[in-house]
């Protein structure tokens, strides 16, 4: 019994004297490890510095090529057109005969009318040597010439109607719509032409109404540029005339431009019209990407990126005035979107003071 006691004591002293072993081990091993310290890669970013410069404050709305005078060429008679000498692109003056309806029906009728102005004539003068006689009544000595001069007015309107058949050109200009052609009717109701006058374009813009003030009160000093993208044409223009109120449905008002060169650009094109209404000189400007979409900015101190909140007196597409007093401050222009205020960056070797 007894031995069987000292055997189970000597074996929990030998489990314990290793367990003691392998803890002082695992110790040792451990404190004797060199510890090692996790530090976060500084961030790349570029930086630019601010310029002395100017800001254009503008506005850019997309409008499209008119003519300043747009003249339909409608016939005054109806009838089946004989001659149409025009087609898109034709150039006319003042009075040419642009088409002929058939005039026979309006000959036959300036025919009738001469005849019967005709028989009047002789009516009347007989009846106003019977009148000077006294052989008639003032009151029918008045009839007749109330007849004569109905029927001198007739044949005058006959006359005028069977000119009309040669359907002339209304002023000078440049064919952009035809419709007519031989052989079709014409009527009084609808247009065979539409001319326009090449040599005096105008764009009509429907401007925001916050730009009211801004543009009406710089009328006089705007800077316009109108340019077809697409052709890679532009002209300055100027303005010809401005609402003096604002649609309160649209809650835009309407600006009518001139064309300074309008051998540029053709009737229809789509242009992009880019108005300076303000022009600020002498300011430190940085490029509008330093600018967060939250009105907020970084700037880099010693390494550090510091973080600002910022909201411009004056901005653009491309530019926007610096903080006062930061003319020297580098200004993180790429990478500020993954950055946090205190964190230390590094500056990448092909940026420059000024970007």
């Amino acid at each position: 019994m007894k031995n069987k006691v000292g055997s189970a004591i000597l074996r929990v002293t030998i489990l314990i004297i290793v367990l003691l072993a392998a803890f002082l081990g695992l110790r040792y091993y451990f404190s004797s490890k060199e510890s090692v310290t996790y530090s976060s890669p500084t961030t790349p970013v570029r930086v630019c510095g601010a310029t002395l410069g100017s800001i254009e404050e503008e506005i850019t709305i997309t409008g499209y090529i008119e003519s300043e005078k747009m003249v339909p060429i409608v016939p005054f008679v109806s009838g089946t057109i004989l001659e149409y000498d025009i087609e898109e692109g034709s150039k006319v003056k003042k009075d040419d005969v642009v088409a002929r309806i058939d005039s026979e029906p309006y000959r036959l009728q300036a025919a009738q009318a001469e005849a019967q102005a005709t028989a009047y004539e002789s009516t009347y003068r007989r009846m106003e040597n019977l009148y000077e006689a006294n052989a008639v009544t003032l009151q029918e000595y008045e009839a007749v010439v109330a007849q004569r001069d109905a029927a001198t007015a007739q044949k005058e309107l006959a006359d005028l109607q069977l000119s009309y058949a040669d359907v002339k050109a209304p002023a000078d200009g440049t064919v952009v719509i035809s419709r007519g052609t031989v052989g079709s009717v014409a009527t009084n109701t609808d247009y065979l032409a539409i001319i326009a006058d090449m040599d005096n374009l105008i764009v009509n813009l429907s401007v925001s109404s916050r730009y009211y003030d801004m543009i009406v009160n710089n009328i006089d000093s705007l800077e316009i540029t109108v340019t077809d993208e697409s052709r890679g044409i532009s002209s300055s223009a100027s303005v010809v005339s401005y609402a003096p109120y604002v649609d309160p449905l649209s809650r835009s008002f309407n600006l009518r431009l001139k064309l300074d060169d309008s051998s540029l650009f053709t009737i229809g094109s789509a242009v992009n019209v880019r108005i300076v209404y303000e022009s600020i000189e002498d300011v430190y400007t940085l490029p509008a990407s330093v600018l967060r979409l939250d009105n907020s900015l970084y700037y880099v101190e010693d390494g550090i990126a510091r973080h600002m909140e910022y909201t411009p007196l004056y901005k653009n597409d491309e530019l926007f005035n610096a903080p006062e007093g930061m003319e020297d401050v580098l200004f993180v222009i790429e990478g500020q979107n993954s950055l946090f205020d205190g964190q230390e960056v590094r500056i990448l070797e092909d940026s420059g003071e000024n970007i």
